[in-house]
């Protein structure tokens, strides 16, 4: 008897090895990974979006996780109905992850999903240089890992901004309102701009009221700091630089604000975004607007937001601001302290009215391609802040 009992003992434990390898053996999973970009991660679209899933997760007949803001995903193609999904996803060289948990759909068609992605913002903005590097991919089917894939991907400097991704020729997104990230209305330079402003001798503006006050007062405000930056010879220019032209991925660089206020040099965008993120501060609601190879800077000049005035800032320093060939000198400050006016303001408020009608020109020549057209964007950052972009570190 007692054989019997350790035969059947032995017997047992075979049978519960052979339950615990059919545990620990994953179910057939059919998947492939996914990239928002192709084959590309953004630090920019990373950072700024972040707020767009605040309120968790979102589903769609297609798609499940955190649909706003992440970068990477894994498309289920076939799983066991009900089956309890894990997805991983990991960039190890910047310190990038992001894992999802959710149960496998009934019917049987393939699912994208998403997770949310964790990272240091310090080092993702700190990422100067693009660089190459890998992203894994993992799925776990009831607890067990089915799978892992390695894909290369090009990791984009933190300045590197989408504009548009395809992932067909007939399945394109527009990313043009992540332009507004660069607007930083809370970068701390803006204070000493707006300070160095209201101390120009003679000058006529002495608050920021922003929309609180009339459209003309407005425009005032505006012009001051126009004004200041034709004083201190910052240079603008029409030229872009494209930092990607692939068919399938857009992208545009833009100079962070510290470093084109430090240089005093700004191609279009940047030099709209400089603005955007000054006006911003003082209460005057900013528009970037893209053409094809252009920016230019719009602003709202009442608190309803339903009068726009568009301004080409690179006409900022040509040859009709008074301080294009020699900038202020002891003098002429000297001069309008005394008599508390200046000949160059209004020389400077002529090319400012100048830059307002050329920019309302642009604008309404671009107007019908809003919408229709690749390259053609209206953006009003307060609606990118509304719909969760935020504004980047840089």
């Amino acid at each position: 008897m007692r054989y019997l009992g350790l035969h059947g003992a032995r017997i047992n434990f075979a049978i519960a090895l052979a339950l615990l390898a059919g545990v620990t053996h994953a179910q057939p999973v059919r998947w492939e990974p996914d990239f928002r970009f192709p084959g590309t991660f953004f630090p920019a679209f990373a950072i700024s979006s972040a707020g767009r899933d605040a309120k968790g997760p979102s589903e769609t007949p297609s798609a499940y996780g955190y649909l706003g803001s992440g970068s990477f995903g894994i498309k289920v193609l076939d799983a066991p109905a009900g089956a309890r999904l894990k997805v991983q996803v990991e960039i190890p060289e910047i310190g990038v992850t992001g894992e999802l948990e959710t149960q496998a759909s009934g019917d049987g068609k393939p699912r994208l999903l998403v997770p949310r992605l964790s990272w240091s913002q310090a080092k993702l903005a700190a990422i100067t240089q693009p660089l190459s590097t890998d992203a894994v991919f993992r799925v776990y089917v009831d607890g067990t890992q089915a799978g892992e894939e390695r894909r290369p991907v090009r990791i984009r400097a933190a300045n590197d901004a989408p504009l548009r991704a395809c992932r067909t020729t007939d399945q394109c997104a527009d990313y043009a309102p992540f332009m507004a990230a660069f607007v930083n209305e809370n970068h701390p330079a803006i204070d000493g701009i707006l300070r160095a402003a209201l101390d120009i001798p003679a000058m006529p503006v002495k608050a920021w009221t922003g929309t609180q006050s009339s459209p003309d007062e407005v425009l005032k405000q505006v012009w001051a700091i126009w004004y200041l930056f034709q004083r201190n010879k910052v240079t603008y220019s029409s030229i872009t630089t494209v930092s990607d032209t692939r068919s399938d991925l857009q992208s545009q660089t833009v100079r962070p604000l510290s470093q084109t206020l430090r240089t005093a040099q700004a191609n279009c965008i940047d030099g709209t975004a400089v603005f955007a993120s000054v006006l911003r501060k003082i209460g005057i609601e900013p528009i970037i607007v893209l053409v094809p190879g252009h920016a230019f800077l719009g602003f709202y000049t009442d608190a309803q937001r339903t009068r726009p005035a568009f301004l080409e800032t690179t006409m900022l320093n040509d040859a009709r601001n008074p301080f294009h060939q020699q900038g202020p000198t002891k003098t002429g400050v000297a001069l309008a302290k005394m008599f508390g006016t200046d000949t160059r303001m209004n020389q400077s408020w002529q090319s400012f009215v100048e830059a307002l009608n050329v920019g309302q020109q642009a604008y309404a020549q671009a107007a019908p391609n809003f919408g229709k057209q690749p390259g053609y964007m209206f953006v009003p950052v307060v609606k990118a802040r509304e719909s969760g972009i935020l504004p980047l570190p840089l």
